[in-house]
């Protein structure tokens, strides 16, 4: 009876922490829309046969953005774009990238972009623009059977790859010098100079 107790328990720690792995690798950074990471054109790595999100702010003004992946056209590593929309409902099949990573012809003796070139580009380019402003979703999928490397850049005036910085709060001098509360003459060896005073400003997150 004991060693079947043992067993029994044995067996349940194992599938809880089976499950426990599970649940922390589908709900690991970059693994969707929720947990996308902001665009920072650096060398990244992608677990074979998986996809990982990326995103970027945009202003809605029109501008023009660019994204690339250099050296992806022959890696079995492509990427997608949503809309803020889009990515509320991308796994749905109805649903289609607004755009997608494309390899482009470029002059052969150059290698310079000309629609009319011979020869096509070693990357992996997608421009657009919008007439509305959000924050938009780059998804990048590893066909390989192995670890892949990528980088993914982007570039655009209406374009914003991190969160604005709080405004500093403003620093208002002192005028009069300060006396401790309790008024009355302040004892031997304490300075009543001037000080700053910090206004603390409640600013959204």
């Amino acid at each position: 009876m004991m060693k079947l107790v043992l067993v029994t328990s044995v067996v349940c720690a194992l599938a809880a922490f089976v499950l426990v792995g599970t649940a922390r690798a589908d709900n690991g950074a970059n693994t969707q829309p929720a947990t996308a990471s902001y665009i920072n054109n650096l060398p990244q790595s992608i677990p074979a046969q998986s996809a990982q999100w990326y995103k970027f702010d945009y202003a809605g003004d029109k501008s023009q953005v660019t994204v690339l992946m250099p050296n992806g056209a022959n890696s079995l590593v492509a990427f997608n774009v949503f809309t803020p929309e889009q990515a509320q409902s991308w796994w749905e099949k109805s649903t289609k990238p607004i755009g997608r990573g494309t390899a482009y012809q470029i002059d052969c003796e150059t290698g310079q972009e000309n629609y009319l070139g011979q020869c096509q580009s070693d990357d992996l380019k997608w421009v657009g623009e919008f007439n509305f402003p959000g924050t938009f979703y780059v998804q990048v999928v590893n066909y390989n059977t192995g670890t892949a490397n990528f980088t993914l850049t982007i570039a655009g005036t209406g374009v914003f790859v991190a969160p604005s910085a709080p405004t500093p709060p403003p620093v208002v001098p002192q005028t009069k010098p300060l006396l401790p509360t309790t008024g009355g003459i302040p004892p031997k060896g304490f300075f009543a100079g001037p000080r700053t005073i910090f206004n603390r400003w409640l600013t959204e997150p």
